[in-house]
């Protein structure tokens, strides 16, 4: 360990930088600009009159999503502009331009510009050391991926002087080993059913379909809640405290629960700079309604430049409105045995991930086509007593749901973990040692990125 943070800080930078540019070094340059935006803003908003503070967080976010926009919706709406003029009727000579879109974008550029409005607010102090700035927007953990950081947790721990804590090393060491597990064995195996199936949906039957469907259900969550485990755990090795990202989402029984418990700093974030400066529900019902659907929208949009994901936040976003509605008017929760709101939570969340997962608008018509076919066989082949074919009975399942059934009945169930605790400390180690060995064991072939890099 190095012998003083005067050293520590440029270390850790130099290491983030490193460690963003072994992907693509050239955006390490962009990684510098952002930071040095926020640097310039906070400092600028700090020691503005308050007349000039607005207009400095204004310049300062207007460049920060002028550069996210640029990379990430410069296509978007270029195509769909060139689609909607050809639709027309008319012609038109551009092209889409050639743009690599950084990875983890989208995650340090809402992280800075949370800095900033939070300096303008006046709940933080502008940060003076730009290398403490610096470590905080790019810290390599949670860089690519998440969870977003908001600023106040994270820098005043920059402040104290590390040393070596066995506990924080242990629980990082299981969270890391968790979150691998998570995503060596149970996503990426998912992946190679999942993948096939949504490439070519044209050629697949209704029940293979919804089986891919249910497989991508589990393999998203996997994915991402095993690199948010691995990048708390790495943070926690090093000393470092990040906020939880995931509390068993699929154990949600509404879904304002569920957005409680998926993607925590994500809906943190949008309920923070987004859904309460619009006004929040602060205001009429009708309004309050249409900021749920444009924060939905808008948290669709920043998953990606694609109608698929606008319409996965649209759904959600009426969905979510209808749910707000719905306990106004049933104030008593027992109106749906529980199980049956698990069931209806669970459905719309299960059908919303298909327009997240496939390729185009096209194929996400196609899919729901296709469920619309597939229930009509199945009550066919009910009434009828037919077995169903031997490829319907060849599809993976217990792959598909053995992993959901670990981590919703088990995991997710504190008095089975409370049951199941190891009071031992080397059994614990053992453990951890174990799940590592089973990761490295059952790691597929080849290189599956994880999904949430591509946002």
């Amino acid at each position: 360990m190095l012998p003083s943070d005067r050293w520590r800080h440029p270390f850790l930078l130099f290491a983030n930088f490193f460690f963003y540019g072994w992907w693509d070094w050239r955006f390490t340059a962009l990684l510098a600009v952002v930071i040095l935006i926020s640097y310039i803003a906070g400092r600028l908003i700090e020691g503005a009159s308050s007349s000039r503070r607005k207009y400095f967080l204004m310049v300062a976010c207007a460049l920060l999503l002028g550069v996210l926009g640029y990379f990430k919706y410069t296509n978007f709406f270029l195509g769909s502009l060139r689609g909607l003029i050809e639709q027309t009727g008319g012609r038109v000579a551009w092209t889409t331009l050639k743009i690599i879109l950084p990875a983890g974008i989208s995650f340090y550029i809402f992280q800075a510009i949370s800095y900033i409005v939070t300096v303008y607010r006046g709940k933080l102090i502008a940060e003076r050391s730009i290398v403490k700035l610096g470590v905080y927007l790019s810290f390599f953990p949670h860089l690519v991926a998440g969870p977003i950081i908001h600023a106040p947790t994270f820098l005043p721990q920059l402040a104290k002087k590390r040393i070596f804590d066995a506990a924080s090393f242990v629980k990082g060491a299981r969270k890391f080993a968790l979150g691998f597990l998570y995503k060596a064995v149970f996503a990426d195996h998912l992946a190679a059913v999942v993948n096939p199936i949504f490439s070519t949906p044209s050629t697949q039957t209704p029940l293979t379909l919804f089986g891919g469907c249910l497989g991508f259900y589990g393999q998203i969550y996997f994915d991402f809640a095993g690199y948010s485990l691995m990048a708390i755990g790495v943070a926690n090795l090093l000393g470092y405290t990040l906020p939880d990202n995931f509390n068993f989402p699929y154990r949600a029984t509404s879904l304002v629960d569920f957005w409680h418990r998926w993607h925590i700093s994500l809906s943190t974030w949008l309920r923070d700079y987004l859904y309460i400066p619009l006004g929040g529900n602060r205001c009429s019902v009708s309004r309050n309604y249409m900021n749920i659907i444009v924060t939905m929208l808008l948290g669709g949009l920043w998953h990606g430049a694609s109608w698929n994901y606008l319409l996965w936040g649209g759904v959600h976003g009426v969905a979510l409105c209808i749910n707000h509605a719905w306990k106004k008017v049933f104030q008593s929760p027992s109106v749906f045995p529980k199980s049956m709101s698990w069931l209806l939570t669970q459905a719309v969340i299960f059908f919303c991930w298909i327009p997240f997962r496939a390729a185009t608008l096209q194929d996400t018509l196609l899919i729901f086509q296709q469920f619309g076919k597939g229930f009509l066989q199945l009550g066919h082949l009910l009434v009828n007593h037919m077995p169903l074919s031997p490829a319907t009975m060849a599809f993976p399942w217990l792959l598909v749901v053995l992993p959901l059934f670990f981590d919703m009945a088990f995991n997710g169930s504190q008095r089975l973990r409370e049951c199941c605790s190891i009071r031992s400390t080397m059994l614990f180690y053992g453990m951890i040692a174990i799940a590592l060995f089973v990761g490295l064991l059952f790691m597929p072939s080849g290189t599956i990125n994880f999904i949430y890099f591509q946002f």
